[in-house]
């Protein structure tokens, strides 16, 4: 599966944000305040908060607008939560889940939660269950960062649950390695045989060291078996259905969900969604095409515009393929607290990929940062491309990037091995020629993972209850036939197409969106399928 950073992270994604890696310990809460919680303006997934850290460092341009249910009788359950104190209002819990829900009495998984209790406890609905995408982005951090952003309506009448899904952070996060920067330092677009045959080996060798490390869990990483262990949080809390909100990688959790128990679902809104029946070379290459698509729009509303920073006499898209080509055959020397680094082909890409999450909010960072790597400064450009890869100052890499793989390439669709891999490349050069390798290859540890995928499967939902189904038109990271495909499966699927070229639309700054779904989260009111906002 490949979908970007809200891993990479669409990849969507969660985010390490001001808090922090947080433990299930800290102050004890004080009375709610919704002043008091930490929140910032939109989705926290990882590409709005680079976009809005650059603002700091860069000069900014701003643009004008342009299955049957599983049997779960003979597994024991203790509904009971151990809520503690952390981080102010926050409390913190592990609720412990069979690994393997075949194997009654067997070993369990610790997955982590936090929630803010309902502001107005009078007129309280439920819980509210949240996550940020990936795979392998985390749930606890996501709401401990964003939760007092949310619309005051949902503060008010539920609790917001957040939760590290198996295999995830604080949920027997998968580690692989101690040092990921030769898989990273690889040149991901590579240009020969000598270039090829590195990434492959450091591909390799990754998958390798997860199958050493992680191995007895990494068959067990499957969304279907989240979905479950989601339904046991439900339990949990006391609900009798489940209300969600997932974005990009979410919604393929919560598609599960309602595949597995449909008549538990209240209320799901997927956001920026997954179109689970595809296969390998459609769902990457569609991918790359959407990314191609508003690289092109950028650069050719910064030729029409002379106070483009990277408008280069109305020349933009020569400028930024010499410029690319440049790079590629010499990379960009850096200087990253004192230590030389360089700016190379497959850096450039996955920096410009980035930015291009963020659709037309963050034409002006990147027309910046395209503009200083032109006179010789590749810091800006460098910058993106670590928070794709979840890169930190101290030179290791953030929690998620293993866990991202181990999740992706277990639920599919099968890459076809090496041989596979290199058909997807190719068909995503010929279709995204500026993007495609550098994208697709990011999956290439999956030719050589341990584990096999289930095959692509549509997921219909049969007997749920209206699933709010938001596709931004021309979203780069999950493209807006997603949206139409996902929604075709689910017998009780609702479309909202969203105008706009971002990546996740609730919470974001769409008061239309907002609009309608918080009254279908509180008041079960679902807008008509074909809705445009």
């Amino acid at each position: 599966m490949t979908v970007g950073p809200d891993r990479q992270r669409e990849q969507h994604a969660g985010t390490h944000a001001a808090q922090g890696r947080r433990s299930c310990s800290g102050s004890s809460r004080g009375d709610p305040d919704r002043n008091a919680r930490p929140h910032t303006l939109g989705m926290m997934h990882r590409p709005c908060a680079a976009v809005a850290a650059l603002a700091c460092v860069v000069s900014v341009w701003v643009p004008g607008a342009p299955a049957a249910e599983p049997d779960t009788s003979a597994l024991a359950s203790d509904p009971a939560i151990q809520w503690e104190a952390c981080n102010g209002d926050a409390e913190c819990a592990v609720l412990q889940v069979p690994l393997d829900y075949d194997v009654a009495g067997g070993r369990t998984i610790g997955i982590a939660l936090v929630r803010y209790r309902a502001l107005d406890p009078q007129r309280r609905i439920g819980s509210l269950l949240m996550n940020p995408g990936g795979p392998g982005a985390s749930g606890v951090e996501y709401v401990l960062a964003a939760a007092g952003g949310l619309p005051a309506r949902l503060q008010d009448r539920f609790d917001i649950i957040g939760f590290d899904p198996r295999g995830v952070g604080a949920s027997e996060g998968v580690d692989c390695l101690d040092d990921l920067g030769p898989y990273f330092d690889a040149e991901w677009a590579p240009d020969d045989e000598a270039e090829r045959r590195d990434l492959e080996e450091e591909a390799q060798a990754l998958a390798a060291a997860c199958e050493q490390s992680d191995g007895d869990i990494l068959p067990f990483l499957r969304t279907e078996l989240a979905a479950r262990d989601m339904d046991r949080i439900r339990e949990a809390l006391g609900d009798e259905q489940l209300t969600y909100v997932g974005y990009s990688y979410g919604t393929y959790l919560g598609a599960w969900y309602a595949d597995q128990f449909p008549e538990r679902v209240r209320a799901l809104v997927l956001d920026a969604p997954i179109d689970p029946s595809l296969d390998a070379i459609t769902m990457q290459v569609q991918q790359a095409v959407g990314f191609e698509q508003v690289l092109d729009d950028f650069l050719q509303f910064c030729a029409q515009q002379r106070s483009c920073p990277f408008h280069r006499g109305g020349r933009s898209a020569s400028a930024y393929d010499r410029l690319r080509a440049e790079v590629g055959a010499t990379p960009l020397l850096v200087k990253v607290g004192g230590e030389p680094r360089d700016l190379n082909g497959s850096r450039f890409d996955l920096a410009v990929t980035q930015v291009l999450y963020e659709g037309t909010r963050g034409w002006g960072q990147l027309a910046g940062a395209l503009d200083a790597a032109d006179r010789g400064d590749g810091s800006d450009l460098l910058f993106y491309a670590d928070y794709y890869t979840g890169r930190i100052d101290d030179g290791e890499y953030e929690d998620g990037q293993e866990s991202f793989l181990a999740i992706g390439c277990v639920d599919g669709p099968s890459v076809g091995g090496v041989d596979g891999m290199r058909e997807i490349e190719r068909s995503a050069e010929a279709a995204a020629p500026r993007l495609g390798r550098s994208i697709v290859n990011g999956s290439l540890v999956c030719a050589y993972w341990p584990i096999p995928p289930d095959p692509p499967r549509a997921l219909t939902a049969e007997g749920a209850e209206p699933i709010i189904v938001l596709g931004a038109r021309h979203d780069p990271a999950t493209p807006f036939a997603w949206a139409k495909g996902l929604v075709a499966q689910l017998e009780s699927g609702v479309l909202v197409s969203v105008r706009g070229a971002h990546h996740a639309s609730f919470d974001s700054g769409n008061a239309c969106v907002d609009r309608l779904v918080v009254r279908y989260l509180t008041r079960l009111e679902s807008p008509q399928s074909g809705t445009r906002c």
